[in-house]
């Protein structure tokens, strides 16, 4: 249980494989679709056109979703690619390209690399020329968008970019705030918990009560604590029932609500 959103690290569930396996159908659904129609397409355009050689690479970009990592994408589209039974399901599509602007890691030598993944099908493995044509390609893409060659990487280890419009609901500024500087990641779990419940009982002073109310900034201040202690909260992936008051001990309320009136206190 948690408060918002967060991301998840799945293998940490008893039944990790069956979210992983239920996330990974959903988003191959959507990639088979285009892959569906691609295939549709260049069948029809080879047909108006006919050409002994000719090559069909399918484009996949992504700027803005964050769900279609590098590695779930290579997956999935692998997945479709590879021949079955029944033979090749997308026999018109030599190869497909992945491009993603969302989702970069780090290299060895200190440069920020995009994702640039490629799945060769079966008409291109059989056909040399074909995969050295979708390398330049790769390589083309890599120096226009970069001024460099491709480098090589691991699917499985990007990052997502977090895009910033011009203009932000002021909780959302409050969120990319705490990603830039995230300072309660020095404390432990323990402290955390102290800290959240300190947060909760301050933002409870515009309750009803005959405590004098805090002023609205400084109202507006206790919330944004209590925005980066949820942050933190969901970065470790900790149940919030974990954070339950009647767990508090008596000195961890003493702690957490020191300042407080006991009226609140009691309430709390």
């Amino acid at each position: 249980m948690f408060y918002g959103t967060r991301r998840l690290d799945v293998s940490a569930f008893s039944n990790a494989d069956e979210i992983a396996s239920a996330i990974l159908s959903k988003l191959a659904q959507t990639i088979e679709t285009h892959l569906r129609k691609a295939n549709h397409q260049f069948e029809e355009y080879r047909e108006r056109n006919p050409r002994k050689n000719s090559l069909s690479i399918c484009l996949l970009l992504n700027s803005k979703v964050d769900e279609f990592s590098p590695d779930v994408v290579m997956r999935a589209v692998h997945g479709k690619m590879k021949p079955t039974s029944a033979g090749v399901r997308f026999p018109h599509i030599d190869a497909v390209l992945y491009i993603s602007e969302k989702h970069i890691q780090q290299l060895p030598d200190g440069r920020v690399a995009f994702a640039l993944v490629q799945v060769i099908g079966l008409p291109a493995e059989e056909h040399r020329w074909k995969m050295d044509v979708v390398e330049h390609v790769m390589q083309r893409w890599s120096e226009f968008r970069t001024g460099g060659a491709a480098g090589a990487g691991r699917s499985d280890q990007f990052e997502s970019i977090f895009d910033v419009p011009p203009k932000m609901a002021r909780h959302e500024a409050w969120k990319l705030a705490y990603r830039r500087n995230p300072y309660l990641r020095g404390l432990t779990n323990q402290q955390l918990k102290i800290h959240f419940h300190r947060c909760v009982g301050f933002c409870a002073l515009l309750m009803n009560g005959s405590w004098p109310k805090p002023s609205q900034e400084q109202h507006l201040g206790y919330v944004r604590q209590f925005g980066d202690a949820i942050e933190e909260i969901n970065h470790r992936g900790i149940d919030l029932r974990q954070l339950a008051p009647r767990d508090l001990s008596a000195q961890e309320r003493a702690e957490a609500y020191a300042g407080l009136p006991q009226e609140l206190i009691d309430l709390l």
